[in-house]
């Protein structure tokens, strides 16, 4: 303890210039400081301060002990930075609105570590279309929301954009699955499940089939896309999918993902999405981050 008081007596006493300017600043008797400061240099068996000099000028050691306080006082500033940073997220509650496509095993092992890491905060996940998601960011009814396409609301901003084309998902001895690539044309003779029009995924698919004049009749319509990822699982048809939300099928050889030649196809994009100019609590902050870090780590950014 009685280092870092002379350190700070040399420091202060460096920076304005003379032991008087220190006193005044301190608030203690000149005569105080230059006894620690002459303790200072006993204790380290080296002069810090120039004789002779009417104003304050450091040795080469003296330097090096006003870097180091200075270096010091950085350290405890970032610390206790960081701890007031911390109390501030003991409590509260996120609320998330996030398409029932994005909620996976991967999604949740995100979410569960940052409640063990901040078990005083309460996460809602409300799951919703991109459109309902959007509104409920607008109307600060979500701190951010996860959409399958790019905000096209003026009070709404997407922090992270990334691409990640449909394509046609199938079981691995499905008649398509050596296939490099397909065309829609090419699918119509095949079982289709496609989820309900109120679904992104199902609007995109609309926009593709109009762009080609063509029409694909779904063998299964479901509001679940679990439902649609096991129908094609169990090889029943094939279904359309951006390629991360079926990874971990697609990584034990479960499922195949096949390119699709089509434009609107290859052009979907999600976003994370916020309200245009709100500030959000910390721990808001932080489970962005840490979401934006887990999807990233499963897709090439193409724009943030």
């Amino acid at each position: 303890m009685h280092g870092e008081i002379r350190l700070r007596y040399l420091y202060e006493a460096a920076r304005l210039g003379t032991m008087r300017a220190a006193s005044d600043e301190l608030n203690v008797a000149t005569s105080s400081i230059s006894r620690q400061i002459a303790a200072l240099e006993k204790e380290l068996g080296m002069r810090l301060i120039e004789g002779g000099r009417r104003k304050i000028k450091l040795t080469e050691a003296g330097n090096a002990a006003f870097a180091y306080y200075r270096e010091m006082q950085a350290h405890e500033e970032v610390f206790l930075s960081r701890v007031a940073e911390l109390r501030s997220i003991r409590s509260g509650t996120i609320n998330l609105a996030v398409g029932e496509a994005f909620i996976n095993d991967s999604f949740s092992e995100v979410l569960q570590d940052f409640m063990r890491r901040f078990p005083g905060l309460t996460v809602r996940v409300k799951m919703s279309g991109s459109n309902d998601a959007v509104a409920l960011v607008r109307e600060d009814e979500a701190h951010f929301g996860l959409i399958f396409d790019v905000p096209k609301d003026p009070k709404v901003r997407a922090r992270l954009t990334l691409s990640q084309p449909l394509k046609a998902i199938v079981h691995p001895k499905h008649d398509l699955a050596s296939r490099k690539s397909v065309k829609l044309a090419d699918l119509k003779e095949y079982s289709i499940g496609l989820p309900e029009d109120s679904f992104r995924i199902r609007q995109i698919v609309r926009e593709a089939e109009h762009a080609e004049g063509i029409f694909l009749e779904p063998g299964l319509i479901a509001n679940s896309m679990m439902l649609l990822k096991d129908f094609a699982k169990c090889g029943r048809g094939l279904t359309f999918l951006p390629e991360f939300l079926a990874q971990p099928q697609l990584s034990e050889g479960k499922l195949v993902a096949i390119p699709i030649e089509n434009p609107v196809m290859n052009s979907t994009r999600i976003s994370l999405i916020t309200r245009t100019g709100r500030q959000v609590p910390n721990g808001v902050y932080r489970l962005m981050l840490r979401i934006e870090a887990h999807l990233k780590s499963l897709i090439a950014p193409t724009s943030r």
